[in-house]
């Protein structure tokens, strides 16, 4: 359970962290504002972070079975 906390903790501060940098870079950038780069955070936050799961998923199917309760867990309590 404190296994699943960390590395969704980690999920989630690696995603925030590109998101902020991303849009910050925005800011920075010479010229006019265009805005959120949605494709830049997609590429180097999202599918980095989430890659990994999916290939655990793949290779430990009984071990999703158990993630998806302790999720289940985490919010009962």
């Amino acid at each position: 359970m404190n296994k699943i906390k960390i590395f969704l903790t980690l999920w989630l501060t690696w995603i925030i962290c590109i998101g902020y940098l991303t849009w910050f870079n925005g800011l920075k950038k010479k010229g006019a504002y265009l805005g959120f780069n949605w494709e830049e955070w997609i590429w180097f936050g999202v599918l980095p972070a989430t890659i990994p799961f999916l290939i655990f998923f793949i290779w430990k199917p009984e071990s999703f079975k158990n993630f998806i309760n302790c999720l289940k867990s985490l919010f009962k309590s």
